[in-house]
């Protein structure tokens, strides 16, 4: 298993020399580089050679979107394929959509509406492919989004969008708030493709896991060791003040299950 740092561009050199795996950055501010300064982080990575493997918020949007009238996913074209151009020019393999505020329903209606979400997944799913790039459909506990709160609910979703590089990510914060089953990390892994991990009990901030934390990490931890997965984890929290000191933190709560 490859284990990331989630963090900004600013934090991209910071991530590697802590000792981790690959780089989790955002897409959004990403795309939002003028093209001198996407060359220059462009030269970076390439002299760096510390792989970016994931790209978190695919979307800069944080008001309802999907399902409000008139929507069509056409608009949102342009943004991907600069977008995904960029990410896949990185060596990102994998582009998460997130953006709960986005995503939500507006009102219990909007669910018979839900063939707009489906023809933008399989939109996104599409520029990401063509690029390279898997695309990872997050769920969102209660807190974040009302709609897609599950992997089961994400897993019947994928199905209906039928595109070959559309997965699923489990987060455990979203499995704690949703009380989900982490026995799901089992049953749906072949779907799972990314996994989030950070101290899920607290809300809004996110912390990183530690071994003092009032929160019991193995049954989590050994539900995905049963599982069998071996792909990419990334500690998506808070940005420490000291990656180094923050990675060994980790490390002493994962290392004896997981790596």
């Amino acid at each position: 298993m490859k284990l990331g740092g989630f963090g900004l561009l600013e934090d991209y050199q910071k991530i590697s020399a802590a000792g981790y795996d690959f780089a989790e950055l955002d897409v959004a501010e990403i795309e939002a580089l003028s093209e001198k300064d996407f060359e220059t982080l462009k030269r970076s990575v390439e002299k760096c050679r510390f792989p970016i493997l994931t790209g978190a918020r695919l979307l800069p949007f944080a008001e309802p979107l999907f399902f409000t009238e008139g929507f069509s996913p056409e608009t949102l074209v342009p943004y991907l394929e600069k977008a995904c151009s960029r990410a896949g020019i990185l060596g990102i393999k994998k582009v998460i959509i997130g953006n709960g505020k986005a995503r939500s329903l507006l009102k219990p209606e909007d669910r018979e509406r839900e063939s707009v979400f489906i023809e933008s997944l399989r939109l996104m799913a599409k520029i990401a492919g063509e690029n390279g790039m898997e695309l990872i459909l997050e769920p969102l506990g209660p807190k974040y989004s009302n709609y897609i709160q599950t992997i089961p609910e994400a897993v019947a979703l994928i199905q209906k969008v039928n595109m070959p590089n559309l997965f699923v990510m489990a987060d455990i914060r979203h499995m704690y708030w949703s009380n989900e089953s982490f026995e799901d990390l089992v049953e749906y892994v072949s779907y799972i493709h990314h996994v989030h991990i950070d101290y899920p009990v607290s809300y809004p901030e996110r912390g990183y896991p530690s071994i003092e934390d009032d929160y019991d990490y193995s049954e989590f931890l050994h539900a995905l060791k049963r599982s069998g997965y071996q792909d990419t984890l990334t500690v998506e929290a808070d940005i420490p003040k000291d990656w180094n000191a923050a990675y060994k933190q980790v490390m002493r709560v994962l290392g004896n299950i997981l790596l």
